[in-house]
């Protein structure tokens, strides 16, 4: 059972390489940045004088310090979120592209079994490769720091190596929290990509069409304010202190229906996957 998992997993790894390529550019242009500026001494000079007082950290500098890690962060889930939108709605359709559906039909693989194989890389393979951006922009952080001759509490997060990998594994749990909020529109998209060639196209023309009718013909802003909800809860649960306060500021009424959605359409793809 595992063994067969594993195998789809490395097979979904294979076909799709820009999960790969993608944060290796990003972390090469993050590496060449921390270059330039740990051979640049006299602005790791200026950093210490203007960022250090005596040691002592201000809450201007936690502040400051907060948001570089809030952007690291939400810029890595971002990316995650982002290459999951790429992925879920040509997995199921590429098998049928390329004929080689009847070839996965005689494998003693179920179609439940296929889903959630491809579930499980889209929402906790990809933002674990996207994580390894985190940790490695943490210990950059750290070694400007440790380089310097006081410790900037700018970059407290980066006090130690302890404190990197809490941060690391924290950014870990909010992205398997965010993948769980992901689900239904993951479950939608690849039921949509079962029928149609261009799914995001379809979903994006779908969305405004049931966001904006019902503004224009009854002034009603209900199903623009489910969809805003809807779309901002996987980042908000990835930013916030608390990731969990994203579902009662999203409503609990919205997250709701989109629970159901997502039900309904985990139903659909696996019909469409079994009448194919």
């Amino acid at each position: 059972m595992m063994r067969s998992v594993l195998a789809m997993l490395r097979k979904e790894w294979l076909e799709n390489p820009l999960v790969l390529r993608i944060p290796l550019f990003l972390f090469a242009c993050g590496a060449l940045l921390f270059v330039s500026v740990m051979s640049n001494s006299s602005l790791q000079n200026d950093m210490s004088f203007q960022m250090s007082i005596n040691g002592d950290a201000s809450d201007i500098h936690h502040s400051l310090g907060d948001s570089i890690n809030g952007f690291i962060a939400a810029a890595a889930g971002l990316l995650s979120i982002l290459l999951g939108t790429h992925y879920f709605p040509r997995t199921l359709r590429k098998t049928r592209t390329e004929g080689s559906i009847m070839f996965w039909r005689s494998m003693p693989v179920s179609d439940v079994k296929t889903h959630v194989v491809k579930l499980t890389f889209g929402l906790l393979v990809i933002p674990l490769v996207c994580s390894i951006l985190v940790l490695a922009a943490n210990m950059m952080l750290w070694i400007l720091n440790v380089s310097t001759e006081h410790q900037l509490a700018l970059f407290q997060s980066q006090a130690s190596l302890g404190n990197i990998l809490v941060s690391w594994i924290t950014f870990l749990l909010r992205m398997v929290f965010a993948g769980v909020l992901l689900l239904p529109l993951a479950l939608s998209a690849m039921a949509i990509s079962q029928k149609v060639n261009s799914p995001l196209i379809v979903m994006f023309i779908a969305v405004c069409a049931l966001k904006w009718m019902p503004i224009v013909l009854l002034g009603f802003y209900g199903i623009d304010d489910f969809f805003s909800a809807i779309f901002s809860l996987p980042l908000n649960a990835i930013i916030y202190s608390n990731p969990l306060s994203a579902i009662p500021e999203a409503g609990w009424f919205n997250v709701a229906i989109y629970t159901l959605c997502g039900v309904m359409a985990g139903a659909t793809s696996l019909k469409f996957s079994r009448t194919a």
